[in-house]
């Protein structure tokens, strides 16, 4: 007999956009624990691949939505900052708390990569969030993160110490010209002259648009919602990462969130992961276990 789950459109709006995404869930009666994605950095979308299918195998509502501006969402991802994130990801919890399969009391955030700064920042200002999953999570601010990314990923396609320095300082004329008011038109046009160096598609900010969403959220410091952070919490990272400073980070977040008292975290890293925690294109062996154990321990008993 196939595993066939449930899938429909849900909608629901915050900030005067419509976000349009997927709610997956099992095709046996609920109520179910629930989990909505909070997807990383760029335009994003509600194409997870095979996650929604493995969640309601074992049991999981999940809400997977387009970015504002992105496939079916009205809006420009843009235009936010990371708080305007977190109350998004606070209103895709709403819209999947009114379902009547879903329990209310037991939805959980899977946020990546930069999802992994908006999930705490979402679970930290409502109780409404049961237990936060951030996998490859930066634990370090947005500069120091993307300081990290460039100094490794760049040599690791191939480009020089030198092109490594000149994507810094390029990096940090961008933040800092628009923190102090210049115009990101203004300051996308100032580094024209970079603009076909084969390493440019690399940096941060590429368009006046992603200029200004990066100076926006620059000044994040993800210690923050983790001191206020009530809720279970679990950090995966991928040892072999090259975009986030994988030990600093695990190292601090657990030494903030022991230092606030909190009780029940888990930090894991797996060896040769990379940033998707897949090893040689495969996930990593344990992972998905790791992540479905995890949640019906803290949801299912609820």
């Amino acid at each position: 007999m196939l595993f066939e789950p449930v899938s429909t459109e849900l909608s629901f709006r915050h900030d005067g956009d419509e976000l349009v995404g997927d709610l997956v869930r099992p095709p046996a009666p609920g109520p179910y624990p629930a989990v909505v994605f909070v997807e990383g950095s760029g335009p994003g979308g509600r194409d997870l691949g095979e996650w929604p299918t493995r969640l309601a195998a074992a049991g999981f509502a999940s809400l997977a939505y387009d970015k504002p501006g992105s496939g079916a969402s009205t809006g420009d991802w843009t235009r936010q900052r990371l708080t305007d994130r977190a109350e998004e990801t606070l209103a895709a919890v709403r819209a999947l708390r009114q379902q009547p399969d879903v329990r209310a009391d037991a939805v959980a955030l899977i946020g990546h990569s930069q999802g992994g700064w908006v999930a705490p920042l979402a679970a930290a200002r409502s109780d409404t969030v049961a237990a936060v999953v951030c996998v490859s999570g930066p634990g370090v601010g947005v500069l120091a993160q993307e300081e990290h990314r460039l100094r490794h990923q760049l040599p690791a396609e191939g480009f020089t110490g030198a092109d490594v320095e000149q994507a810094l300082r390029l990096l940090h004329e961008q933040v800092h010209r628009v923190r102090s008011g210049d115009d990101p038109v203004r300051v996308h046009a100032a580094q024209a002259r970079w603009h076909t160096a084969p390493w440019s598609a690399l940096l941060a900010g590429t368009t006046p648009r992603s200029i200004a969403f990066l100076a926006g959220i620059a000044d994040h410091d993800p210690a923050v919602a983790l001191r206020s952070l009530t809720c279970p919490m679990l950090a995966v990272y991928g040892a072999e990462d090259l975009l986030v400073p994988v030990w600093e980070s695990a190292r601090t977040v657990a030494t903030v969130l022991r230092e606030a008292g909190h009780q029940d975290h888990e930090i894991v890293v797996f060896p040769g992961a990379d940033h998707n925690i897949r090893v040689r294109a495969a996930r990593a062996p344990g992972f998905d276990e790791l992540i479905v154990t995890w949640l019906q321990r803290r949801l299912c008993s609820r």
